[in-house]
Formats: C-alpha cells, structure tokens, sequence
C-alpha cells in the first residue's frame, strides 16, 4: 500500500482560518475532525454542514481525516449511525486515509451505556489487544480509505497488571493491520507524567507502520503535562521528533494541533515560525530507512506480541479486572459516580483520575458557554463565577457528558429551568431564546419566544459582555421569531441579534 507524501499541515478549527490566509503557502494539509461539522438529526442520525465542508475544500493542500468521536480502543464498537456521514465527508474531501484514537468514550451502567466526555486509556493486556482489535477491523472494513489508529494521552498511574504503552500499541497494530498516528506530543505528556519513557515506547513499536505524527504545546496543572494544544510546542519535543523522524520509513504527514482559543495569544506570526519548524523536522526523513525497512528485523516486543498468536479464551488473561470491568469503572468514576469495588478503590485513589474529572469538567462546561453564551455571561454578571461553577458541577454530577455543545447546552439549560427558587432577572426569558435558537438550528422550524420587557436592550447587553440599563428594558408584551440563519432579512435588528447570539453547536 503506497500512500501519498502530504508533508506538514495543521489541524482545522473554526477560528484558525486567519492561519490558512496568511500562511497557504506553508501548509501541505488540512486535518479536519468530521464529528465538528456535523447536526444531530431529530431520528437520532447526523447532519453534515455541506457548506463548512465546502469551505475546507478550497483551503489549501490535501485532505485527512481525524475521528475524535467513535474512538477503536475499546469493547463497544463505533457507533455505526455515524458512519453515513463520515462517509459522506469521505466522499466530499477525498483523504487518503483516515485516523481515529485508541482509546474508548462510552461505558456502561445499571442505568445503560453512556458516554464519558473524555477518551479514556483502554485496558493494556491481551484481551484490551483483542477488544480493540476487533473495533478497529470492524471500522476498517466500513471505509473506502485505510484507517490508522493514534497514540493517545494517559494521566493514570502505570500498573503492574498491563502491558507497556509500547508493546500494547504494538500489538493492537500487528493484530488489526493497520497504520499508527504517531502523537508524540501525547508519549512526551505521558512521560512526563510518569508513564513509559519515549525513547522505549518507540524500540517496541513496528515504526514501518507509523504514517502521520502529531506535534503541539501543552500546559502544566497540579504537577500534570496537559495535552492542551496549546501554544508552540516544547524545544524537548521537538528534540524528540528529530531524533526519531529519520528512523520513519513510510512517514508522509506531519501534523500541528493547536486550538484557536490560543490564537490571540500566540499570534499569526508563532503559528508561522512552528510551521517552519515543522518544515524542518520533514526535511529529515530518512529516504535510506525507507529502502532499508523492508529487509529490517521488528523488535523482539513485537514479534512476541500476544496478540499476533491465536486468540485465547475468555478469561485467559493473568488476574487483574477484563476490558468491560476496565471501562465501566473508570467511566463511571470519571462521570462522577462512585464504584464499590476493588478495581474502583484503585482508580479512586489514582491522582490522575481527579485530572481526567477536571478536564471532563472544564470541557463540559466549555461546550455549556458555547451553546449558551448570553445565558452564561447573564449567570456570571449576577451570581458570580464561583456560584455558576457551583450550578455546572451538580448538573455534572446528575447528566452524563453529550458528543455535542448543542445537547449538552439543552440538558444544562433544561436543569436550569426546572430548580425552584433560583431568581436572575431576565434569565427565564433568555434561557428560553437561547434554548429555541438550539432547537430551531436542530431541526429548521422557525419558533416564537415571548419575552415580558423589550428584548433587544437585554440581549445587546449581553451579547457585549455586560447587564443591561434596566431604564432601557421596560416591561410590556413583546416577542422574536426565531428562523433558521439563512431565512434571516439582511441589516435587521432580529438579524443583527441572530448573528450576535447564536451558538457554534459542535465541539472538538
């Protein structure tokens, strides 16, 4: 299988398209992550925005694909309703090939499966091989192009019982044949945190099948390395990438993640210089490890990786808890609730599980003040940052994560609505704009919300960030359409509000 050379290239993100203006001439690729382009349906199906994705196929370079919602590293499968757009967003940008994280998102209960809202190390033995084998082959047999599958962030503490991130990845890519994304960013945020050095992550691997690194910056809380994306990546990183990029036989991308929240703060300019850093790391592949890779012996971890020998029976592994015990725990432990059992205790008392609870918190609550920003920045201008923090950590603890902004908006906003005794001047009134503007770009049916003070002092206000002059608001019957944005009368003030108000409804 010979896939084409794409060289260097950046991960697509609404808001980084100032990054694709002013540097089209540095970019080789974009990497697009279908799941932030689509609409969930009403039939429990999904939406592609066909004119986002029109958007990404005049920018410059080549196309890939980079799943970060039907991860292949665990038991349950991926979620086949979302095949149909995948493959339609195939068919739109024509990448060849596509990749996916191993790690798993969805975990079980007594109340059914639910998702986690983070992806989560799977379990590291020869029945975790065999479980993500298995999800891995059955995604791969659904696309047109090859599936490749990403080194992923672990912030647990390493256990006796697993297999080394090494030679668990290497042999889940010798059992299911497929390709590796190599985040290296990810290794170095392991090793830092205390989990298996870079250095003996990669002399266990099959580096012929590494065909896409991802390189990026990150940050430190609670004594943690975060997997941020944040910033230009670390000179040791890159340190690492240089060493290792020459020993890449079939190398053809290389990839910079960077999330446009950081943008004001680095500037055109640094995204421009990491380019041409990674211009630079490109510019080392080793053409002679290219040649030489096929007469090349693989590590003796991977020739005994157990699973390239027949399968085994269930229950064949060593003691410890099997893959469904695995993720039902910390799935559960990660959503917030408690586990009576030993492998729970464990986890409970593994400092990197508080991490993992934080960030499922923060990006929570990210997606809340995405889909509901005048009711957020109303809640924050009233109550005060620490009561609404207050208010998102026990809805947190009462509704499980959603895939989408828009959904985890609705449910928040739904809990909102239905406590007693919380009075916010306005909130009820905008909580409800806000909650008809979701549903109306959900479904495309125009809706009617009343409002007793004229809305469009109140909504102005906070739409730039402060509380209204209640001598402006007055009290009265009033209400506003809400359309879908493209039935909007241009240069109105109904339109003028839409455009200030409605939501983004996916996030990465």
């Amino acid at each position: 299988m010979e896939l084409p050379d794409l060289g260097v290239g950046l991960t697509y993100n609404s808001g980084l398209e100032p990054v694709f203006e002013a540097h089209a001439d540095r970019i080789g690729l974009v990497e697009v992550e279908p799941q932030t382009l689509w609409f969930r349906e009403a039939g429990g199906g999904y939406r592609v925005d066909r004119e986002a994705v029109d958007r990404i196929a005049d920018l410059p370079g080549a196309r890939l694909l980079h799943g970060i919602g039907f991860p292949v590293g665990g038991l349950r499968p991926p979620d086949p309703s979302q095949l149909p757009p995948l493959l339609e967003m195939t068919a739109a940008l024509s990448p060849p090939w596509m990749s996916e994280h191993l790690s798993f998102n969805r975990a079980g209960g007594a109340g059914g499966e639910f998702l986690t809202g983070f992806l989560l190390p799977p379990r590291q033995t020869p029945a975790g091989v065999r479980a993500a084998a298995d999800s891995i082959r059955a995604m791969a047999g659904e696309l047109p192009v090859p599936l490749a599958v990403e080194t992923g962030v672990n912030y647990l503490r390493p256990r006796r019982d697993e297999m080394s991130d090494g030679r668990f990845t290497a042999a889940v890519l010798e059992a299911a044949g497929c390709g590796l994304l190599l985040d290296l960013h990810n290794l170095w945020a392991n090793q830092r945190n205390g989990r298996q050095r870079v250095d003996e992550f990669l002399d266990e691997i099959p580096l012929e099948r590494v065909w896409e690194i991802h390189l990026a910056g990150g940050t430190e809380r609670h004594g943690y390395w975060l997997d941020s994306h944040a910033g230009g990546m670390p000179d040791p990183l890159e340190e690492v990438a240089a060493a290792m990029i020459p020993r890449l036989p079939n190398l053809r991308a290389i990839v910079f993640e960077v999330f446009p929240d950081y943008l004001p703060t680095v500037g055109l300019a640094e995204i421009g210089r990491q380019l041409e850093r990674l211009q630079r790391l490109w510019d080392r592949r080793g053409r002679a490890s290219r040649r030489a890779a096929a007469g090349a012996e693989r590590p003796a971890a991977v020739v005994a990786a157990p699973a390239a020998a027949e399968p085994e029976p269930a229950g064949a592994d060593s003691a410890g808890p099997d893959p469904r015990e695995w993720e039902d725990t910390l799935g559960a432990l990660v959503v917030g609730r408690r586990v009576a059992s030993a492998l729970g205790s464990e986890l409970a008392g593994d400092p990197g599980l508080a991490v993992i609870r934080e960030l499922v918190g923060d990006f929570r609550a990210g997606m809340v003040a995405e889909s509901l920003k005048l009711t957020t920045r109303l809640l924050f201008a009233t109550v005060g940052k620490k009561r609404v923090r207050s208010l998102l950590a026990e809805f947190f603890d009462r509704v499980p994560p959603s895939l989408f902004a828009a959904e985890e908006g609705e449910g928040f906003a739904a809990w909102l609505a239905g406590r007693d005794g919380f009075a916010v001047p306005y909130l009820a009134p905008v909580l409800a704009y806000e909650r008809a503007l979701l549903a109306t770009l959900h479904d495309g049916e125009p809706r009617i919300v009343a409002f007793p003070f004229d809305p469009l002092p109140v909504l102005r206000a906070l739409g730039e960030g402060r509380l209204p002059d209640p001598a402006l608001v007055g009290t009265g019957e009033f209400e506003i359409e809400v359309t879908p944005p493209g039935d909007a009368e241009p240069g109105g003030d109904e339109s003028d509000l839409r455009a200030l108000a409605v939501p983004q409804v996916f996030h990465r």
